[in-house]
């Protein structure tokens, strides 16, 4: 059964271009730009992993993992180099990546936060 990764990141390239590759490796993917849908795919869909980016509005990655009832594995993305929030990410269980985002090191990342290939 293929692994399902919910990815909530709010410029429409860089999620395409994420959707794209997530697919063509074998996962399935459900992506949206906003906080407020990802917590509800999140309650829906039940993903295996979520992908967000930490600046998404008025709200910030890191909320949506905290509003989870469930954990998950979880990877926080930016573009912006900041050690507060690489803490903070850590802190709540999530890995941290910085934009732009090497296929390579994501792909050996999802493959150790799932237990394997897709």
């Amino acid at each position: 059964m293929r692994k399902k990764i919910l990815l909530v990141e709010d410029d429409e390239a860089t999620r395409g271009l994420l959707s794209t590759l997530l697919e063509r490796t074998g996962y399935d993917v459900v992506a949206t730009d906003s906080v407020q849908e990802g917590k509800s795919l999140r309650e829906e869909g039940h993903p295996d992993l979520l992908i967000t980016d930490i600046r998404l509005g008025a709200f910030n990655g890191l909320q949506l993992i905290a509003m989870s009832p469930r954990r998950i594995p979880a990877i926080v993305t930016t573009g912006f180099p900041d050690p507060v929030l690489e803490a903070e990410a850590r802190q709540a269980g999530a890995e941290f990546l910085l934009k732009p985002i090497e296929p390579r090191v994501l792909m050996k990342l999802l493959s150790e936060l799932l237990g394997g290939p897709p």
